[in-house]
């Protein structure tokens, strides 16, 4: 089974990280073109109460790991974006269990 990735970025504005995203569209995308060449199944962000949060399903801890660690752009995209602060990360194993779904 998969796991889910939820990583937490504390943000004064994550209006403002979000939109600098999409004003530098090439960063974030070049991110996740590397992503999926390490078996990324699945990526959101969603934006809370001071916070930015994404969401990845990932084969293993380990593929996800390897991204997160060296990923081309992610310094460049971090500090654009204005996440600054360590991020909260929690890995999750997904379990096969009835009623549940993902898409």
């Amino acid at each position: 089974m998969s796991v889910v990735v939820i990583v937490r970025f504390p943000s004064d504005d994550p209006g403002k990280a979000v939109e600098w995203a999409r004003a530098h569209a090439d960063i974030p995308e070049d991110i996740t073109a590397h992503a999926k060449t390490l078996g990324q199944i699945g990526h959101r962000i969603l934006v809370g109460d001071k916070e930015l949060v994404v969401i990845d399903e990932w084969p293993n801890e380990e593929s996800f790991n390897t991204f997160f660690s060296g990923a081309p752009r992610m310094g460049e995209f971090l500090s654009g974006a204005g996440l600054s602060a360590a991020p909260v990360v929690s890995v999750l194993q997904a379990v096969d269990a009835p009623g549940t779904f993902w898409t």
